[in-house]
């Protein structure tokens, strides 16, 4: 999947912006996993401009290109009714917070899975 961004998130003081430190207006991005809270708020988890980091973002800042869903993606309702769309491994119990701790296994996954998305 991917989306184009229409709009950089806006400043802390408001300001609009054409680009931003992780994302720019017209530029293409892969989308590695979707977020749907029950309230009604979506969020896209992009890999960033610098095509290292994985970031979150509210999705009325982009618009889908490429509607194609990975086969490895998995669909979870997990708690409090949230809509988790992701690679299956991505959903596991602590699989951030693993990666954050820099556990090479988690690393090496989250690498795979963004080497099989481009």
């Amino acid at each position: 999947m991917r989306v184009i961004c229409t709009k950089v998130p806006p400043s802390p003081t408001g300001e609009a912006l054409a680009a931003g430190p992780w994302v720019t207006i017209d530029t293409e991005y892969w989308v590695v996993s979707v977020l749907a809270e029950p309230a009604g708020q979506v969020q896209v988890q992009i890999v960033t401009d610098d095509g290292r980091s994985l970031a979150w973002f509210d999705s009325t800042s982009f618009m889908t290109i490429d509607g194609a869903v990975p086969e490895r993606w998995t669909v979870r309702i997990g708690e409090g009714g949230v809509l988790e769309i992701a690679p299956t491994a991505w959903l596991a119990p602590g699989f951030w917070e693993a990666y954050y701790d820099g556990d090479p296994s988690v690393v090496d996954a989250v690498e795979s899975e963004l080497q099989a998305l481009r």
